[in-house]
């Protein structure tokens, strides 16, 4: 099977398990998961600039950023914040978890299939992503205070 077919596949997975989600759910943490989703681009971009992996297949319409982004990463995210958020050492363990298997399973089938190239060690890819996972918890945190009146 293709490259295309699979990651297409899984952006339309990722998308068709949001129908189990309640909408209260989905609107509380889209937020967060889109604030991820442009925090994972800019250092995805970086990285590519700063020579840390290479992409070597693109998908069409994109040209660098991975389609995992859109699909398993943005509602990923929504999906471990509704179970782990409030508990934040849960939702951190939970993360490294996933990171963990994202990183040193499927870079590997990646760079096998030809998709990309990482230039850095895992483990630092993995300082990276539980990095951007305190930053986005902390971000839900700020999202979820309650909003003070405006003084005139």
């Amino acid at each position: 099977m293709s490259n295309q077919t699979l990651f297409w596949a899984s952006l339309i997975l990722s998308w068709s398990s949001t129908l189990f989600l309640r909408k209260e759910d989905l609107k509380r943490y889209m937020p967060v998961s889109l604030f991820c989703m442009l925090a994972f681009s800019f250092i995805f971009e970086t990285g590519i600039s700063l020579h840390w992996w290479a992409v070597k297949e693109t998908f069409f319409p994109l040209i660098n950023l991975p389609i995992f982004l859109y699909g398993a990463y943005l509602i990923g995210t929504i999906w471990i914040f509704k179970y782990t958020y409030g508990h934040f050492w849960l939702f951190l363990i939970t993360n490294i978890i996933l990171d963990y298997i994202l990183i040193f399973f499927l870079i590997d089938w990646f760079i096998q299939r030809g998709v990309w190239e990482a230039y850095i060690s895992y483990s630092q890819v993995l300082l990276i992503t539980t990095a951007l996972a305190i930053l986005i918890y902390g971000y839900q945190m700020w999202q979820e205070e309650p909003l003070s009146p405006i003084k005139s």
